[in-house]
C-alpha cells in the first residue's frame, strides 16, 4: 500500500492545517494559543454565545477527551472560564460563565456560578447542592473543530446532527418519564418508547399514563418534524388531567408539596385535547425569539374531589384537610373548546440582565353556551444586578378575557404558597387575574461547605383575581432567608395585619 496520503494526511493534521472535530480528538496534546476566535458561528445562539465569551475577559482551558477538567472547590476565577475539547467537573467559584466545548459539564456540590453554565457537544449534569445564578443551556446537536494555524485557533461550527439515532428507544429509565403526584390522580406515571426517523428529524411518542387514584390508563401520542434547528411542528393528542396553574411551581415542587404536606397549589379539570403547533426560531447572540401559531380543542369535564370528599391519595399530612388533599376542585362548564392560538417566548440576556417574556392570546371558534371571548396570558421575568452584589428579580403573570366571560375550564388562581401567601390556597380566581413578585436579594458574605452563600430577600408580591373584572388587589410584603435549596420566609398583608411563616424547598420559581 502506498503510504504517501497516509503521510500527507499526518503532516497536515499536526501542521493544523485540518480541521479536527472537538470530542474527536484522540488525545492529542492540545494547542496553545495566544488567540482563539470562532471563524464560523453557524446556525443557532452556540457559537455567538461562543464569540461573545471570547471577546470579554475570560480564561481557556484545554481538555483532554480521555480525563475530565477539574475546576475544584479550593480554586476559583474572577472571569469566565472556557474548556475546549473535553469535559469538565465543576465545584469552583467562578464570577461569570462556565462553557464547555465538546464535551460534559458536571456541576459538583459547592459550586458557584454567578453567570451561565453552557455545554456545547455534551449535556450539563445538574447538582441541586450547586449554585448558578444564570441559565443552564445545552446544545447537543452540535460542536465546534480546531484548526490551528501557528499560535492561533479558529473554531468552526461542525453539525452533529449526521448522527444516526436509533429508531427504538425507551427514554429516561427504561420508558419510564418522571412521575408526578397530586390530589386527583395521586401518583401518574408515564410510560412509553420514543420513535425516530430519518435521524430524528421526526419523532413519535405514545404514551400511556397511569394514575392510580383514579384507576385510569390514559392515551397520548405526540408527533414532532424539524425543519432544520429553526422550525418545528408538533401534533398532540392526549386525555389528561389539566390546570391552569401549573405557573405556581414546578411538576417537582408541587409533587413533594402534595406528598409531604398535602398542599396542592392546582385546580385541575379532565378532557381529551388535541393541538397542532408551528414555532419558527429567531436568535442572535443575545436573544431568542419563537413565535408560533397554534390550534387546539379539547372536550372537558369536572373532576374530583367534590364537597364532603373524605377518600383522598395518601399524603404525610394534611390528608383530610379541607386545604389539603380534599381540598374540591372548582367545577367546569361541560362541553367543547375549539380555538386559535398564537404567541411568542422570548428571552434576551446581556451584562448579566435578563428577561423572559412569554405570551399567548386564544380565540374560540367553539365554546360551552356559545360564549364569545378572547382570552390573553403575559409571563415575565426579569433580573438584573442591583447595588454592589445585590440582585432584584421581577416576576408578572397575567391573565385578561375580552367579550364574554370565559368557561372555568379558562380560569386563573390565586392565593398560598407560591403567590400570595396570607391568603388561603387558591382563594382568588377567575378569567381576569393580574400579580406580581418582585425580590431584592442580598447575598451574605459567608460560604458555607456544600451549601454555598445564604442570602436574604426583601419581597413584594400584589395581586387579584376576578370573574369580569378584578376585585380589590392583595399586597404581601415580607422577607426570605435563602440556603441552597432551602428557604424560610415571612409575610404580612398590611392592610389586614394578615401573616403567615412558612419553610420550604425552592429549586426553581
Amino acid at each position: 500500500m502506498n503510504g504517501f496520503p497516509v503521510l500527507t494526511l499526518a503532516l497536515a493534521l499536526a501542521a493544523g492545517v485540518l480541521p479536527v472535530p472537538l470530542g474527536a480528538q484522540d488525545g492529542a496534546t492540545p494547542p496553545t494559543a495566544d488567540v482563539v476566535r470562532v471563524r464560523d458561528v453557524g446556525p443557532g445562539t452556540s457559537g455567538r454565545i461562543l464569540r461573545g465569551a471570547l471577546a470579554k475577559p475570560h480564561v481557556v482551558i484545554w481538555g483532554d477527551p480521555a480525563n475530565h477538567v477539574a475546576l475544584r472547590r479550593d480554586t476559583s476565577y474572577a472571569v469566565t472560564v472556557i474548556v475546549i475539547g473535553g469535559s469538565a467537573t465543576v465545584g469552583s467559584r467562578v464570577a461569570g460563565d462556565v462553557i464547555v466545548v465538546g464535551g460534559d459539564l458536571f456541576l459538583h456540590p459547592g459550586a458557584q456560578i454567578d453567570g451561565r453554565v453552557v455545554a456545547i457537544g455534551g449535556g450539563i449534569m445538574n447538582s441541586t447542592l450547586a449554585i448558578v445564578r444564570g441559565q443552564r443551556l445545552e446544545f447537543r446537536d452540535n460542536t465546534f473543530s480546531v484548526t490551528r494555524t501557528g499560535r492561533d485557533v479558529a473554531l468552526d461550527y461542525v453539525d452533529l446532527g449526521t448522527t444516526k439515532y436509533p429508531v427504538f428507544t425507551l427514554p429516561s429509565i427504561y420508558g419510564v418519564r418522571l412521575p408526578t403526584y397530586e390530589r386527583v390522580s395521586g401518583l401518574s406515571l408515564p410510560f412509553g418508547p420514543l420513535v425516530s426517523l430519518d435521524t430524528g428529524r421526526y419523532e413519535f411518542e405514545p404514551i400511556i399514563t397511569y394514575r392510580s387514584d383514579l384507576g385510569e390508563i390514559d392515551p397520548s401520542l405526540e408527533a414532532r418534524a424539524s425543519a432544520g434547528r429553526r422550525l418545528d411542528i408538533v401534533l398532540r393528542g392526549a386525555r389528561a388531567t389539566l390546570t391552569n396553574d401549573a405557573w405556581i411551581h414546578s411538576n417537582l415542587i408541587n409533587s413533594l408539596r402534595v406528598l409531604v404536606l398535602g398542599r396542592d397549589s392546582r385546580n385541575y379539570y379532565r378532557a381529551d385535547r388535541a393541538d397542532l403547533r408551528a414555532t419558527r426560531r429567531w436568535e442572535t447572540e443575545t436573544m431568542q425569539v419563537a413565535p408560533f401559531v397554534a390550534a387546539l380543542t379539547e372536550r372537558a369535564w369536572s373532576v374530583g374531589p367534590e364537597t364532603l370528599t373524605v377518600s383522598a391519595p395518601y399524603s404525610i399530612t394534611g390528608r383530610r384537610s379541607e386545604q389539603g388533599m380534599v381540598r374540591p376542585n372548582p367545577p367546569i362548564r361541560r362541553g367543547r373548546i375549539s380555538s386559535g392560538l398564537v404567541g411568542a417566548r422570548a428571552h434576551w440576556e446581556q451584562h448579566l440582565v435578563v428577561i423572559g417574556i412569554s405570551a399567548q392570546l386564544e380565540q374560540p371558534f367553539q365554546a360551552p353556551d356559545d360564549a364569545n371571548f378572547t382570552q390573553g396570558t403575559l409571563d415575565g421575568d426579569v433580573s438584573f444586578p442591583a447595588f454592589l452584589n445585590h440582585t432584584f428579580e421581577f416576576h408578572m403573570h397575567t391573565v385578561l378575557t375580552g367579550g364574554d366571560d370565559a368557561p372555568p375550564q379558562r380560569f386563573a388562581y390565586l392565593g398560598g404558597s407560591g403567590t400570595l401567601p396570607t391568603l388561603d390556597l387558591l382563594e382568588m380566581g377567575g378569567d381576569q387575574l393580574f400579580y406580581v413578585d418582585n425580590r431584592y436579594i442580598i447575598p451574605l458574605p459567608l460560604t458555607l461547605p456544600l451549601v454555598g452563600s445564604p442570602s436574604v430577600a426583601l419581597r413584594y408580591a400584589a395581586g387579584s383575581a376576578g370573574v369580569g373584572s378584578l376585585p380589590r388587589f392583595v399586597q404581601n410584603i415580607g422577607v426570605r432567608g435563602s440556603l441552597s435549596v432551602l428557604h424560610a420566609e415571612y409575610m404580612v398583608d398590611p392592610k389586614s395585619h394578615d401573616t403567615n411563616f412558612s419553610i420550604g424547598v425552592s429549586l426553581s420559581r
